[in-house]
């Protein structure tokens, strides 16, 4: 049974769709989505249902509406929106977002995040590793700035060449998680691995924009093309709700372990 799955181009789609879930991974929690409208393009109203969801712009701008609310959105910013809530998504032009969710069983409180306010707090964005395996991680949904049961989320940019998500490492006791890789057109690419077995691995692929990976269990990480910059945003659902929600919890994978310093 495999324990990652690669989807390719998921950026392009028109209107809103469902992309990765438990229909069509091992993945019993984690569930992302794409959500365009391009210019004239019609709003688009939804429901959460049991579900927690995090919106990610990740290109254009546009407003989404909850319970009176209006949300301006531009790129990078997060909107979070708990179970059983209903949203109108509109824009003038071209709003691109990706969707993340997850099951939950409480509901939290309605929490925007705008990315410029995150780029001022050195909580939230962490310079981690160093050359050659040199990255930025920005937390867009983090335990210490939204409260959610099961959702974490977070944009992470590699210096070029680099490698990101170094040492390999699994966290697949506590949750699930999602690469997606954005912000790289072609011929821009980068290397994606993921095995449980070190002699064979499940995904060593060429990945670039739009592409997404979802993994169950297994070390995990990429590397940069020369001239090129890795970003992607990851998602990740915790296994217990609530108590797995904790972004460092991984497993290094041992050959490595102590050898390089992951965060």
């Amino acid at each position: 049974m495999n324990n990652s799955w690669l989807f390719r181009q998921t950026h392009q789609v028109k209107g809103r769709k469902r992309l990765i879930d438990q229909s069509n991974t091992g993945l019993q929690y984690l569930r992302y989505g794409r959500i365009v409208l391009s210019e004239g393009g019609s709003p688009i109203s939804m429901e959460t249902n049991g579900e927690e969801m995090a919106l990610v712009c990740l290109q254009g701008e546009g407003v989404v509406e909850v319970d009176g609310q209006r949300f301006g959105m531009k790129k990078y910013d997060a909107l979070y929106l708990p179970m059983q809530t209903r949203c109108r998504i509109s824009s003038s032009g071209l709003f691109d977002l990706a969707e993340c969710a997850a099951p939950v069983s409480k509901k939290y409180p309605v929490q925007f995040v705008s990315f410029q306010n995150i780029l001022k707090d050195a909580k939230l964005v962490n310079r981690a590793g160093f050359e050659p395996y040199s990255r930025t991680i920005h937390t867009l949904i983090g335990e210490a700035n939204v409260k959610a049961g099961r959702l974490l989320a977070g944009l992470t940019m590699s210096k070029e060449g680099n490698w990101t998500s170094w040492p390999p490492h699994d966290h697949s006791e506590a949750k699930e998680e999602i690469y997606l890789y954005v912000d790289m057109p072609a011929p821009n690419f980068a290397i994606h691995l993921n095995y449980w077995d070190f002699d064979n691995a499940e995904i060593v692929a060429m990945v670039g924009e739009g592409d997404a990976v979802a993994i169950k269990k297994g070390y995990h990480y990429n590397v940069a093309a020369p001239g090129t910059v890795t970003t992607f945003l990851w998602m990740m659902a915790a296994i217990r709700e609530e108590q797995d929600r904790v972004f460092t919890q991984v497993t290094v994978q041992p050959e490595f372990d102590g050898r390089f310093k992951l965060f």
